[in-house]
């Protein structure tokens, strides 16, 4: 009888066939990331399927909120219906409630039903009722009727704030038990940011947050992100890191000649042949290589499927570049090659950036849909445009012109017209961070900032506090959102120690 062990290999196999062969056979238009954020959202939600085993769906109900189109103006009347989901098994009568808050992907019963996470933890500790509300013009709420510019204005994270602010007043009228109940929010990345806003705009509701790997910070170029990237990989292993740079750089130096673009383009599996005269396209060749090393370094370790043990630096990036019987291009291809079968993307990567923009002006609820809603809250709210403009990290990835925050900046006049152009996105990053306060500025009390100290998103949060009542937890070793999963063998010290933390502060604060 053939071992399982042996089927395993046979089927890796096959797969690793297909990913080779694919680029005759369905081209990836879609980025693997989008400004950091991968598909499906940065908080990464685990298949429902592979814990459905472990959860009572008897006290779970999935629902839709007739909310407030534009909170801002009153003479819009419009409503639509968002989705939300909630819990009271774990709901003791005089208990809080737990508000997860939506990001920039869909949302489902996983955070307020599984309970191992760090959310249901805590709501078994505190006999809180959870819920989760979905995020406008992301997953299924559809606020209006398509994603045209005059609708995509009444997506920001201000009209998301008061989404939950209305939110949490109908819920309290509409069950008496929660009456004079504390609410807590929570997220992650963006939607961590989002609950520490909220609780910051709405405290006479919000009674603490805790905003995991919130990057409170706007910041147009986001130098700081491939710093981290570097600084990241070479903690684990000096050797993997001299590894990696080599490569970068080894690719900068292929593109200068006819064969060693050929030998690219089998490398990354590319649709096209790169052309040196297609300045913008060379510039998404450029992204296409960095996205497995970034993606992986975000999530390295986190107990969220495929990244808990097979998407980390030492498996997947360093496994292969301190093998001393490949070159330095074979191992780009087969850090390249393992990040495309472990999350089964097939075929070959359109690095056409007119095939991208094309794609990213879809104006309806489709395949596009979270990708165009995202960048253009970078667009006029955030920026975060990880460029390799830094001094240190730009040599390291090949070269500081490879990605400039400009090829980003032109993405947004492209795609949504010309008033979003550079003066436009710095105008609006300002504004952002005047009006939620920044880094410095956030002072609102009874907010916990759990951050992983090798996440890249980490250099936009707030690591130290001068006020008691901001309580940032910086965790060594860990990447981003990891306190929000559930607990596993191969945790940390210091990540579970951050965990007992963030609970041990939360009940002094509700027990006050």
């Amino acid at each position: 009888m053939v071992s399982s062990k042996v089927l395993l290999v046979l089927l890796a196999v096959v797969v690793l066939q297909q990913v080779i062969a694919a680029p005759h056979a369905e081209k990836r238009v879609r980025r693997n990331m989008i400004r950091g954020r991968p598909r499906g959202g940065m908080k990464i939600t685990p298949p429902l399927s592979s814990v459905s085993h472990l959860i009572n769906f008897d006290t779970v109900v999935s629902s839709t909120f007739t909310q407030t189109l534009d909170h801002f103006n009153s003479s819009v009347q419009q409503n639509f219906q968002q989705r939300y989901w909630h819990n009271n098994q774990w709901f003791k009568k005089g208990g809080p409630a737990f508000l997860m808050l939506g990001g920039e992907g869909p949302e489902s019963s996983y955070w307020v039903s599984y309970p191992g996470l760090e959310i249901t933890n805590l709501a078994q500790q505190q006999g809180a009722w959870v819920f989760d509300i979905e995020h406008r013009f992301y997953g299924a709420t559809y606020p209006t009727s398509d994603m045209s510019v005059k609708n995509l204005k009444y997506l920001s994270s201000a009209q998301a704030i008061e989404d939950a602010a209305t939110f949490i007043k109908a819920m309290t009228k509409k069950y008496p038990d929660l009456a004079n109940a504390k609410w807590v929010t929570f997220g992650g990345s963006y939607s961590g940011a989002l609950a520490a806003w909220t609780r910051a705009k709405h405290p006479e509701l919000v009674y603490a947050a805790v905003g995991s790997s919130g990057p409170v910070q706007a910041e147009v170029d986001f130098v700081e992100y491939l710093e981290v990237v570097k600084n990241s990989i070479s903690r684990n292993s000096t050797e993997c890191a001299n590894s990696v740079t080599e490569g970068f750089n080894l690719v900068a130096s292929l593109l200068k000649t006819a064969d060693g673009r050929k030998q690219l383009k089998t490398t990354f599996h590319l649709c096209q042949d790169i052309q040196l005269n297609d300045d913008k396209s060379l510039k998404t060749f450029w992204e296409t290589v960095y996205s497995p090393y970034m993606e992986i370094v975000q999530y390295s370790g986190d107990a969220a499927g495929a990244f808990a043990s097979q998407l980390t630096i030492s498996h997947a990036i360093c496994r292969y570049h301190v093998n001393s019987q490949r070159s330095a291009l074979q191992k780009m291809k087969q850090v390249n090659d393992y990040f495309n079968l472990v999350n089964e993307q097939f075929g070959c990567n359109d690095i056409d950036y007119n095939s991208f923009i094309s794609f990213m002006k879809d104006e309806t609820y489709g395949e596009a849909q979270s990708d165009r809603a995202w960048v253009w809250q970078t667009c006029t709210e955030f920026g975060y445009y990880q460029s390799t403009a830094s001094q240190t990290a730009g040599p390291w990835f090949g070269g500081v012109s490879n990605l400039p925050a400009q090829y980003y900046i032109d993405q947004c006049t492209e795609i949504y017209g010309a008033e979003y152009n550079s003066q436009e996105v710095q105008t609006a990053v300002q504004y952002t961070n005047q009006y939620y306060g920044g880094r410095d500025k956030l002072n609102t009390d009874r907010i916990l900032l759990p951050n992983g100290d090798i996440d890249p998103w980490h250099a936009l949060g707030k690591l130290t506090s001068n006020n008691s009542g901001i309580v940032p937890v910086v965790i060594n070793g860990t990447a981003h959102c990891a306190d929000m999963y559930g607990a596993s063998s191969e945790d940390s010290v210091y990540l579970t120690a951050a965990r007992q933390t963030i609970a041990n502060v939360l009940n002094g604060w509700l027990h006050a």
